[in-house]
Parts: structure tokens; C-alpha cells; sequence
């Protein structure tokens, strides 16, 4: 069984777009509460924050930052609503 630490790493894609090390991801799990959707959630918002966009002789490649967010509303948490239901005429 996978540890959490290699599901962050999977879910973060670490092998293919490496820019955490596991120390920090580990800090993600720990600030989290040991929560792996809401550290991947988070690590992917860090991603797409990190100016990755590169020019060099005219040659330009766009930043990944739509990707790293199309891939946090997948890990992104449900909030907990409370709600409450009252009849217009107030019985």
C-alpha cells in the first residue's frame, strides 16, 4: 500500500513536473492534517503561483498556471454547508 507521501507525489505529479522536495511535502501533509486532498489541493495552488514561463532568443514557452488549477479543482475540498429550511408562512 502506498504511503501518503507517494499519493501526494503522484497526485502532484512529482515524477514528471518535480518542484517540491519531500520535506516540504511532508510539510504540506503535516499543515493539512495529514489531509492528502487538501496538501494536493494546495501543493497544485503553489505550483500554478510559480512563474514557469521561459523566453530565451524569441523562442517562448507559455507558463503551465491553467494546468496546475484544472488539476486543483479536482483536489479542491467540499465545504461543509449548514442549512436551514423555514417555511414562507412561518409554521
Amino acid at each position: 500500500m502506498a504511503s501518503d507521501l507517494e499519493i501526494l507525489k503522484f497526485n502532484l505529479q512529482e515524477k514528471e513536473y518535480p518542484y517540491f522536495d519531500d520535506g516540504d511535502l511532508q510539510l504540506l501533509l503535516d499543515k493539512n492534517n495529514g489531509d492528502i486532498q487538501a496538501a494536493s489541493y494546495e501543493g497544485c495552488l503553489k505550483k500554478a503561483a510559480a512563474d514557469d514561463k521561459l523566453e530565451i532568443s524569441g523562442i517562448k514557452l507559455s507558463s503551465n498556471r491553467e494546468y496546475w488549477l484544472t488539476l486543483a479543482k479536482q483536489f479542491r475540498p467540499q465545504g461543509k454547508y449548514i442549512t436551514s429550511m423555514n417555511r414562507a408562512d412561518g409554521q
